[in-house]
């Protein structure tokens, strides 16, 4: 039987001798070694991260998660604060506003592009309770853009905090063929290398900032706020905030580099394979594509199972194909729902969609073969359940 993982990463044998050199001038076996080289690989990513994106400041953290909780202490959010953010989206978009004592406000969403309704953002900011919300987090679902210029008009009117959330877009560019966050009315952009498995290889967060105050406190809070002093060659330091550690590790950037000097080429052969899903599983009986827009990078592929999705899910698993579910609505999470109150039926549209989506396996490294395996199981398989 043929395996089929939902995600591996695509280096390439020669990214090994960096990594290798890396770990080698920071352990005792390469202290004697000739020829093994060091280079700041954070500042190297970050520099290059500057000149893919054009935007001016990025910022390395160990993670996403330190990525947004940077964003959002820069912002100042504080305990009885709200922030906005989108029904529909990794667990930890509202876990790090919670973090601050904070208190999420969801927003249903567009059904198409799986992003947050900014009608509905604004009806909450109308609210008379509306000092409280300080910013507004969009979420760039599985390399889908979500359509930025309502929620630029809305920051405008109503001076709040905007994020965007490309925890699974790295890479995503709008319709002008300009990287997300180039827009000055971005405050923050939060990106992750996609970290499709449980077992993590490393980890690797990105903040990316135009405004030069903003991007200065994040690279203060991203080490305990630890300010150094200039003279006895730093010896001495000041903490001028509460934080935590949020560095990236050298390991870590490293191999972040190696990928992002693959970030074209990886998104070139994922969009051949949705093209080959989307020619294999055309038209076939039970099951809704992913709507095509051109600025697609496809870092998930989500369908859409109009029946027994659980079902087919299993079935895939006794075949060898890894599926994922993106995403479960915050609303239906115990937490949140005692927490705050909330209904089944608070959300329709992220309900629905929910109740049908899947995430099939879609990532560089995946061969021809590889991808006609899940088409040709897939229809099998909804030709044996839907007949």
């Amino acid at each position: 039987m043929r395996k089929v993982p939902f995600f591996l990463y695509n280096f390439k044998e020669e990214d090994l001798q960096g990594i290798a050199e890396t770990i080698l001038h920071y352990s005792v076996i390469g202290r004697n070694q000739c020829g093994v080289t060091h280079d700041d690989s954070v500042e190297i990513l970050e520099k290059r991260a500057t000149e893919v994106t054009g935007i001016k400041h990025a910022i390395a953290v160990s993670s996403e998660i330190s990525a947004l909780l940077v964003a959002l202490q820069s912002l100042g959010i504080k305990r009885n604060h709200r922030v906005i953010c989108s029904v529909y989206c990794h667990p930890f978009v509202p876990e790090c506003i919670r973090y601050f004592d904070a208190e999420p406000l969801f927003v249903d969403i567009d059904p198409m592009t799986l992003a947050m309704i900014p009608e509905k953002c604004e009806e909450l900011l109308a609210n008379k309770d509306s000092e409280r919300i300080k910013a507004v987090i969009i979420s760039h679902i599985g390399g889908t853009l979500a359509n930025m210029k309502p929620f630029y008009a809305i920051k405008e009117k109503y001076q709040i905090g905007l994020i965007e959330d490309a925890s699974h877009a790295i890479g995503l560019k709008d319709d002008q063929g300009r990287s997300i966050g180039v827009d000055p009315c971005v405050d923050f952009v939060i990106t992750s290398h996609f970290l499709g498995q449980k077992n993590k290889l490393f980890r690797a967060g990105m903040i990316f900032a135009n405004d030069d105050e903003l991007a200065q406190k994040c690279f203060t809070l991203r080490y305990h706020s630890k300010v150094r002093e200039r003279s006895n060659n730093g010896l001495f330091y000041d903490v001028v905030d509460m934080s935590l550690d949020h560095t990236m590790t050298t390991t870590s950037s490293k191999m972040a580099l190696c990928l992002a000097n693959n970030l074209e080429e990886n998104k070139k052969r994922r969009l051949e394979i949705a093209k080959m899903y989307r020619n294999g599983l055309e038209g076939v009986k039970g099951i809704v594509l992913p709507k095509h827009f051109p600025t697609n990078i496809y870092t998930l592929f989500i369908i859409r199972l109009l029946k027994s999705r659980d079902k087919i899910s299993a079935m895939l698993n006794d075949a060898g194909i890894e599926t994922a579910l993106h995403f479960i609505p915050i609303n239906l999470l115990s937490y949140y729902k005692q927490k705050f109150s909330l209904k089944a039926l608070q959300f329709p549209n992220a309900l629905k969609v929910y109740q049908e989506v899947l995430s099939l396996p879609i990532y560089a490294g995946m061969s021809d073969e590889d991808v006609q395996y899940v088409v040709d199981t897939l229809k099998a398989v909804l030709k044996k359940e839907l007949d």
